[in-house]
């Protein structure tokens, strides 16, 4: 009975340890998967014809007539597209990477995506359809993503699990670092 006890001991361990090695390279281990998604989803971009300019408001929330006011910003074609990438440095988010249209930016500003993706009532009442390109490409690409992620974390776990039986199952940090060259 203290065998198996600790045997499974052993296990929780080095479960622990593998979540903790992998929630510190999650990051760079997400950036293939996460390549593969803003390719498709860009690919999915629609493309405009001719370019947009963006009116700033006068005061009040009234909003001002289509090509009267002061220009905020101009987009042009393919502006949407090139604003598709991974947000980087955001602080909320630990473990995980976050897809999505680059705000504010001086070049590629893509604060509208959601206009252009999603259905849009007009200010004449009218519905305008959304193209829903970011599903398509979500869907698109996922499954490989998602492969390409298992694959990268099964890797992970089969050289933590190489090294770890050579050196003993207590120096599985250690073990995986050195794997990795840290050490």
């Amino acid at each position: 009975m203290d065998d198996i006890q600790k045997e499974i001991n052993d296990l929780i361990y080095s479960l622990r340890t593998l979540r903790g090695q992998v929630s510190n390279d999650i990051k760079a281990d997400l950036k293939g998967p996460a390549e593969l998604m803003v390719a498709a989803i860009k690919a999915r971009t629609p493309e405009s014809v001719q370019k947009h300019n963006r009116y700033k408001r006068h005061g009040g929330k009234k909003r001002m007539p289509k090509g009267s006011g002061i220009i905020a910003a101009t987009y042009k074609p393919k502006n949407l597209r090139k604003s598709i990438g991974i947000l980087g440095k955001l602080r909320r988010t630990r473990l995980a990477l976050i897809i999505g249209a680059k705000l504010g930016t001086k070049r590629n500003d893509g604060y509208y995506v959601h206009f252009v993706n999603n259905n849009v009532t007009m200010s004449n009442g009218k519905i305008r359809t959304g193209q829903r390109f970011v599903e398509a490409g979500v869907a698109a690409a996922g499954p490989v993503a998602l492969k390409a992620l298992v694959s990268i974390l099964k890797t992970k776990f089969e050289i933590t699990n190489e090294v770890g039986k050579k050196f003993g199952a207590d120096n599985w940090a250690k073990a995986y670092a050195r794997a990795k060259g840290r050490e």
